[in-house]
């Protein structure tokens, strides 16, 4: 680029003013050309020059992996992949399929409480035993329940592997296979006596100090001790569900000879600061399949908070399906199908009263967990063939208030633990009620 100078010439100079100008251009042009020539060398220099920049920014991934590693540590400390355990103390709920008659007693649906012990043989080796008791009153038979003893021996497939790839230690956190062996004792409309033996795929998980998690699914070989009750001989309970497949779950709290940590992660387990607007929640199922007996139930929420407040509008709907095969009744050789089904909706308008003070003191967030009140409206509907065939059917209209208490966990399961009572708007017959009550306790997935 070439800068003007201000000259004042004279006239008479004027001819020979623009001779020089002439004579200094056409030296100038060979001088321009150098100057492109070396600029665009530089710039083709520094184009260079960003590719290997690009270099650079590849070799960033190291952060990257970093970033993942960190989650891997967070991942290990919450649930203790890396801490050494041979002794395990287990208390908590189980979430298993309806054993007894009818999916109307309320003693069906209780969840019973387990005490269990599990030791460490060897490194993929465990040896337990679990006791669990339930009870209830049901329409039918008034206080009923069921009392339950298990012993067990497990192998943990992939507990060497994952102590030599050092991802793992001697624990009983993984995924196993279980020979298990099971007595029960029932107090119902008939002693519900039972004896099996099975193989059971399952997965347990601990986190933090004291969670334990549970999941299981079995085939099982049973006997279930013939009775003179005429309703047992109906439905040949001492004949029939030879061979049956059943999930377990269970959850609750476990104790053993590990060192307890201090400063645990339990904003990353509970995600307390999160903003939850919503959640789709599953209902973990039950199933318990058999050729002449089964049963199963599924549940299916949207809770969603209105706006920022501590108010959420919870709206859920769930199943139980029941399936009964009697034979020889009320003839030899006769053949009587009985299915029962269970339909339940309900919405709740919750308002979580620990919300505002959590947010306050930085022990929680603008979520959907916490102690919640609500009055809700309930809609059932039970029809029933297993009394010899006889379909009838019960429908409830409530209105009613709960309280209960919702927490959830890593982001993506929930525990919802609730009770209530609700006062029948439909008119009053001899197969309804004036009042229904429930006490549920739901464990699922978030969606």
């Amino acid at each position: 680029m070439m800068f003007p100078i201000l000259i004042q010439p004279s006239p008479i100079a004027g001819a020979s003013l623009v001779r020089k100008l002439i004579e200094i251009q056409s030296v100038t042009l060979p001088s321009m050309r150098l100057l492109f020539f070396v600029l665009f060398l530089g710039i083709f220099r520094i184009s260079n020059a960003q590719d290997s920049i690009r270099v650079t920014f590849a070799e960033e991934e190291s952060q990257e992996t970093f970033v993942k590693q960190r989650f891997v540590d967070r991942y290990e400390n919450v649930f203790m992949t890396k801490v050494p355990t041979r002794h395990m103390l287990k208390l908590g709920l189980a979430f298993t399929p309806n054993y007894i008659f009818s999916v109307e007693n309320t003693a069906n649906n209780t969840t019973p409480v387990e005490l269990g012990y599990e030791y460490k043989v060897l490194p993929s080796w465990s040896v337990g035993a679990d006791m669990g008791v339930s009870g209830g009153w049901g329409d039918n038979a008034g206080l009923e329940g069921l009392i339950s003893g298990k012993i067990y021996a497990r192998w943990y497939y992939d507990m060497r592997r994952r102590i030599k790839e050092g991802t793992g230690s001697n624990n009983f956190t993984g995924n196993f296979l279980a020979v298990v062996g099971e007595r029960q004792w029932g107090k119902e409309v008939v002693n519900n006596q039972l004896k099996r033996l099975g193989l059971e795929f399952g997965l347990q998980r601990r986190f933090l100090n004291r969670g334990r998690l549970e999941l299981g699914i079995g085939l099982y070989y049973q006997d279930f001790r013939r009775d003179d009750s005429p309703l047992l001989v109906a439905y040949e309970f001492g004949k029939s569900s030879r061979i049956a497949i059943a999930s377990r779950t269970s959850m609750g709290l476990a104790f053993g000879d590990w060192k307890r940590q201090k400063n645990q992660p339990f904003c990353e387990v509970l995600r307390c600061d999160d903003f939850v607007q919503q959640l789709w929640k599953l209902q973990w199922p039950t199933v318990y399949i058999s050729p002449d007996y089964s049963n199963g139930s599924i549940g299916l929420a949207y809770e969603r908070k209105l706006k920022s407040s501590p108010f959420s509008l919870n709206t859920q709907f769930s199943v139980n399906y029941m399936r009964i095969v009697s034979r020889d009744y009320p003839t030899p050789g006769a053949r009587l199908t009985s299915n029962d089904y269970q339909l339940q909706s309900t919405l709740h308008l919750r308002y979580y009263t620990d919300q505002k003070k959590a947010i306050r003191q930085g022990t929680g967030g603008n979520n959907l967990s916490g102690l919640y009140v609500a009055p809700y409206f309930h809609h059932l509907f039970y029809h029933s063939e297993t009394y010899f065939g006889e379909g009838k059917s019960k429908r409830h209209l409530g209105l009613g208030a709960a309280g209960g208490f919702q927490q959830v966990v890593f982001g993506s399961a929930f525990i919802d633990v609730s009770a209530g009572l609700s006062h029948n708007l439909l008119k009053i017959t001899e197969n309804s009620r004036r009042y229904l009550g429930y006490f549920r306790m739901g464990f699922g997935l978030v969606l």
